[in-house]
Parts: structure tokens; sequence; C-alpha cells
């Protein structure tokens, strides 16, 4: 049964052939978005590497009471705590060595991916972690190869890596 008058011919596509197509680009551009990964930042990786392990710290000495101080150099960075002695008596003078964190995923020392790497912390101050839940704000930020990376803590204690 034609549905066209004698003579008279469409040319065109018919609508389950436009969505064949449409579904084969659809998978086409998927594949292709999922392939392409963006280029990775060192340093902005070291920044939200850094980010992470800041949260760990603060919650850590939070919980144990105990002050968490953060060491960083051109090459890496660390944390460490005041030991703890389970044989410290009232005689004994002698300080326990410092928790290095040695075994802790997180808070272990670090190497900078893109180091060397030149830190500048404002305000210019100790950045130590405490038991207090209100942390000052601070802006840290990591500059390699020209690139410049900057680390914020607000006064809420979120930190942002933009």
């Amino acid at each position: 049964m034609r549905t066209s008058a004698p003579g008279i011919s469409e040319h065109g596509f018919t609508l389950l052939e436009m969505l064949v197509v449409l579904v084969i680009i659809g998978m086409s551009a998927g594949l292709v978005s999922l392939s392409v990964r963006p280029a990775s930042d060192p340093l902005r990786d070291d920044a939200q590497r850094l980010a992470n392990a800041f949260t760990v710290a603060q919650g850590e000495a939070r919980s144990d009471g105990r002050v968490i101080r953060w060491r960083a150099d051109t090459g890496g960075w660390s944390f460490e705590r005041d030991g703890r002695s389970a044989t410290l008596t009232a005689q004994d003078d002698r300080l326990p060595p410092p928790d290095t964190f040695a075994e802790d995923a997180e808070l272990r020392a670090m190497r900078f991916a893109a180091a060397p790497v030149s830190l500048r912390l404002d305000p210019d101050r100790p950045l130590v972690f405490n038991t207090e839940w209100v942390a000052g704000p601070f802006a840290l930020t990591l500059e390699a190869a020209g690139r410049q990376v900057v680390l914020r803590r607000d006064a809420a204690g979120n930190y942002d890596v933009p």
C-alpha cells in the first residue's frame, strides 16, 4: 500500500534510522570522553594530598589530645607529635622520642610529586593541629616550575584547592 500519490516520492530518513544514528554517535562520544583523561597536574595533586592529610591530622589531634606539628621542606612533608612512653615515671627525666606516624598511611612522611616545591604560609607561623574545634584560617602557596597552587583553610576548618 502506497502512502503517497503515484509519481511523487519523498526522500529522507525515517525516525528509526535517525534514532540509530543518534545512538551510535552518543556511544562513540561516550567512549572517547572516557578514554581521554585530563593531564595530571602534580602540583595540584600535592596540594590535594596535603588538604586530605591536614584533615586527618586535625581529627587525630582532637581524638588523641596531643598537638601534631607539620614539617615541610622543598622535597616533602611530615607530621610529628610528642611521643608517649609506657615506662615513664616521675623520676625519669628523658623525653620519649616523637611519634612520626611511620605506620600511618595518611600522616607518614611524603615526598612532593612536583619536587622541588617552595612553600609560603600566610600567616607565617608554624602549622600545628590541636584539640581546638575552631582553627584559624590560613593559605599555603605551593610553587614549582613557575606554577602556583594555593591551599586554603577557612575559619570553619574546610580546605579548598581551587
